[in-house]
């Protein structure tokens, strides 16, 4: 449940430091950068509630008399958000090192 809250707190951050951005007259269109910042802080944005969605349908669902059992879901969850977890490390790295 933490990290549900913790994703839809980094959400409401970003659409928050967005409204700044548009408040100052950066837009996606303004320039290359701000169009690589929006794209891809929302393609982050987009990847997390898809992580978040999966959470929630483990919190949520009732596994009494499903052929997947909670654990099994759960398990299943924790393999998307720690390939998540792979591939932002290595955009990391890919930018870093490719300046």
């Amino acid at each position: 449940m933490v990290t549900t809250v913790l994703g839809f707190v980094f959400v409401a951050g970003q659409l928050i430091a967005w409204r700044q951005l548009v408040a100052q007259g950066i837009y996606i269109a303004s320039n290359q950068a701000s169009s690589f910042f929006y794209i891809f802080t929302a393609a982050h944005g987009v990847h997390l509630l898809g992580g978040v969605g999966a959470l929630l349908y483990v919190l949520t669902r009732k596994f009494d008399n499903t052929r997947i059992a909670l654990p099994t879901a759960a398990e299943i969850a924790s393999y998307y958000w720690h390939f998540m977890d792979g591939l932002w490390v290595f955009l990391l790295a890919l930018l870093y090192l490719g300046k």
